[in-house]
């Protein structure tokens, strides 16, 4: 908008008014706080949700297959694998044998999930040895077991300690059945950074737990791919699928978004509620906006008459009020974005910090399957955000810039 004289000196009289004027310059400050704390609010809390989706769905997929390839008969042999295996080469195929166990210890026990690997698909990149912060990784056919931080401290369990592993599969006695157990040395501790993870899941030699369960050597009961792509894993089950009827195998497949459907849809709800409710504080501060223009417009009847007898047009006087709206819009919308982006990008050394003074535990791993509190910054979404503030403080604005041309200077001279 182009100002002349007279309008630029009416848009800075109203916001940096006389002491005897002083509340339209408080209730600019109080405007301009209030989008301010919106602003920040959202720019923070969707930060936080982005960090919090990203490092969930990162955990997730770290530790299970983007896409996971099962047998309707329960077992894959080596055979079947190859015939996958030699017709792709865009993603990764690592056999698996997984079940569910139960780790003894000498005075307690807990059910987990153990999952066999062949040391030839763990290489520098799997996730399992680039997570090993003590010990090593299992050797092949050796009775020798991985296991998490957290089950480590919770049974007090050190590398070569001996733990024992019965699955629900029985062997036929004089005396019963009884489950299959396998007594394995500790040889490696792993931190996923998921509190649930490294408490639940145990891992060893595919071998072991072929045994265990009484699969051929070469055999396995679980294909896991992975690719670079997860968020488009429809492309790839697609080709898989088509590798399967082109073998003509016995399997089917599940890729990570439909075992985690639920959890997906939720976040991605919580986000967008999260959104619109604190999008009505930045609401609720542009209210000020117009109860204050209103009451200036009220008490400024007799002055606006007199600036429009003179020769002030209507066109004038809209552009006074929107340009009061737009500043006090801008200056509120630009410092809530600055507290918010730094602090987004500060939140972890905020943690510690309140962490450290009120001395106790703001982001607890158990609840929230997290060690700490993620934040990652969408530079799109905080634009969209300052965009969003900038126009509902000048759409708060609109009524009273209306309201001020339709006052008739003789009625408002004649009155005073």
């Amino acid at each position: 908008m182009i100002f002349n004289k007279s309008e630029y000196l009416l848009v800075k009289r109203f916001l940096f008014s006389k002491k005897s004027d002083g509340f339209i310059s408080i209730f600019s400050w109080f405007s301009i706080i209030g989008i301010s704390i919106g602003v920040a609010a959202i720019i923070i809390v969707m930060s936080v949700m982005n960090g919090f989706r990203d490092e969930f769905t990162k955990r997730l997929l770290g530790i299970k297959g983007h896409l996971n390839i099962f047998s309707k008969t329960n077992e894959i042999d080596n055979n079947n694998f190859i015939k996958l295996y030699e017709n792709n080469f865009d993603f990764i195929l690592t056999p698996t044998t997984q079940t569910q166990a139960l780790l003894i210890t000498e005075n307690d026990s807990k059910a987990v999930i153990l999952k066999g690997y062949n040391n030839l698909y763990i290489n520098s990149e799997h996730f399992l040895k680039k997570n090993i912060f003590q010990g090593r990784i299992f050797k092949n056919n050796i009775n020798e077991i991985v296991i998490g931080y957290a089950l480590a401290n919770k049974f007090k369990l050190k590398i070569d300690d001996n733990i024992r592993i019965a699955i629900p599969k029985t062997d036929k006695t004089l005396f019963g059945s009884i489950p299959r157990f396998k007594t394995l040395k500790i040889v490696g501790i792993f931190n996923l950074g998921m509190y649930e993870y490294d408490l639940n899941f145990v891992f060893t030699h595919h071998e072991i737990a072929n045994k265990l369960l009484i699969i051929k050597k070469d055999s396995f009961n679980l294909i896991e791919v992975f690719t670079n792509s997860p968020n488009n894993i429809e492309i790839i089950q697609e080709k898989v699928n088509s590798l399967i009827d082109k073998n003509n195998l016995n399997f089917y497949t599940t890729s990570w978004k439909e075992n985690n459907l639920s959890l997906i849809n939720a976040l991605k709800v919580e986000k967008n509620v999260m959104f619109f409710i604190l999008t009505l504080i930045i609401i609720v501060a542009s209210m000020n906006i117009i109860s204050g223009l209103i009451i200036f417009v009220k008490e400024k009847n007799k002055d606006i008459g007199i600036l429009k007898t003179i020769g002030l047009s209507n066109g004038s006087l809209i552009k006074v009020f929107l340009s009061i709206g737009l500043v006090i819009g801008l200056t509120g919308t630009f410092l809530g974005g600055i507290f918010g982006v730094l602090f987004s990008l500060n939140i972890k050394k905020i943690q510690l910090f309140l962490e450290y003074i009120f001395n106790t535990e703001l982001f607890s791993r158990e609840v929230y399957y997290l060690s700490n509190l993620p934040s990652k910054l969408d530079f799109f979404e905080v634009t969209y955000v300052l965009l969003i503030s900038v126009f509902i403080s000048l759409a708060a604005t609109t009524f009273p810039a209306i309201r001020s041309i339709k006052i008739d200077p003789i009625k408002s001279l004649k009155n005073e």
